[in-house]
């Protein structure tokens, strides 16, 4: 391993249909007995961020049993909501593409840093054929942290003993489209790579502080030139 790419899922690679607000919601619902009063805001955020900011929202106490139920019903309405995935859902432009060309390069690693739970990470990956270039045993997980910054240091971690490697910061790689996700790179020391497919603007993840930000995953060739610079 001679480069550690990780990727943001949605609004990066796919584009869920909303279909995760959804599943959010019916595995909310029940754990909790009702709907969450309000909905936190979901991009770039991690799954146990969202859930305990909408439980102190809800006046409930935050307690890592909850937790644990609370994604072991995600895991179930994930699986369940598969059919609406994919009939809402669909791969961004160029993510197939761009996911082939790096698997194709000597030394490069790719897994993902995303607020998805890991089961979900895999139902939305494999829906639309994208998961096989991944290794998504050393990922960093929604289930993991509230703190997407943990989550890359995770993922640097589990990337660094699975390959039996020692890494500098600097060839580790985070692609996403929200200012979360060049935070969480910039803190880490990792290269960061906006990509202005969600709702954030190119100038939004330029001001977050991303090395490059590329409009969308459609040029491959851009996208290679970024990743392995």
């Amino acid at each position: 391993m001679q480069r550690l790419v990780l990727w943001d899922i949605d609004r990066t690679l796919i584009d869920g249909g909303k279909v995760g607000r959804d599943v959010f919601v019916a595995a909310y619902l029940a754990v909790v007995g009702s709907e969450p009063p309000r909905l936190p805001e979901f991009g770039g955020r991690t799954d146990h961020w969202i859930f305990t900011t909408a439980l102190a929202w809800h006046g409930r106490e935050v307690s890592a049993e909850i937790v644990a139920e609370f994604f072991t019903h995600l895991a179930e309405h994930t699986r369940a909501h598969r059919p609406q995935l994919l009939a809402r859902g669909s791969a961004l432009a160029g993510a197939a593409q761009a996911l082939a060309a790096l698997s194709a390069q000597a030394g490069v690693v790719q897994s993902v840093v995303t607020g998805n739970i890991r089961a979900a990470a895999y139902e939305k990956l494999s829906a639309f054929d994208l998961l096989g270039p991944i290794d998504l045993e050393v990922g960093g997980y929604g289930c993991d942290d509230g703190v997407r910054a943990v989550l890359v240091r995770l993922a640097h971690e589990r990337a660094q003993a699975k390959y039996a490697a020692t890494l500098p910061a600097r060839r580790v790689v985070v692609i996403g489209d929200t200012p979360h996700d060049i935070e969480a790179a910039r803190a880490n020391g990792a290269i960061a790579i906006g990509v202005a497919t969600g709702s954030c603007t190119a100038d939004e993840l330029a001001e977050a502080g991303a090395d490059v930000v590329l409009p969308s995953l459609a040029d491959t060739a851009s996208v290679l030139r970024a990743a392995l610079a």
